[in-house]
């Protein structure tokens, strides 16, 4: 892929990433209550309204604003290792799946840190068994980090 192309991929799914989760977090606000939950659905799997001051697992509850300063660092690492990433072209060509990966952390990290610096805290909803509440940003920076691991074992297969 080209690396316009490229560069355009990877904003795309950024943009639908963060657009995703803030229009799935406007109907939550909108339609169930702080503590509130969608009645009759699967027991194992609820929407579940609540709200996070801390990070992922509810860890560090009432840290906002170091939260808020570490959560920006971090979207600003993933700026600038997708930016090195990208312009590495080695015997591999450019890293698309690394790339994709760096772009669903990035929505996804866009995506809590607007809720974070807006209100201070962030709105999670999906309950899945007695899984810790996440939402739509969570799943994409948990799928973004396994799928950097699983690029990052295939290349080191690759170099041996």
């Amino acid at each position: 892929m080209s690396g316009k192309r490229t560069f355009f991929f990877c904003l795309a799914i950024s943009a639908i990433v963060f657009a995703a989760d803030q229009f799935t977090k406007y109907l939550v606000k909108s339609f169930i209550p702080v503590g509130g939950a969608v009645p009759d659905m699967a027991s194992f799997a609820k929407l579940y309204h609540t709200l996070n001051d801390g990070v992922a697992f509810s860890m560090f509850q009432g840290h906002r604003v170091p939260l808020s300063v570490m959560q920006s660092l971090l979207v600003a690492v993933i700026i600038a290792v997708m930016f090195m990433a990208y312009r590495r072209v080695g015997k591999y060509g450019r890293p698309l799946v690394a790339m994709a990966a760096f772009s669903l952390m990035l929505g996804g990290g866009l995506g809590n840190l607007c809720d974070r610096l807006a209100t201070g805290l962030v709105t999670d909803f999906v309950s899945i068994g007695s899984f810790a509440v996440f939402n739509v940003a969570d799943a994409c920076l948990t799928t973004g980090c396994g799928l950097l691991i699983l690029y990052a074992l295939r290349y080191a297969v690759h170099e041996k």
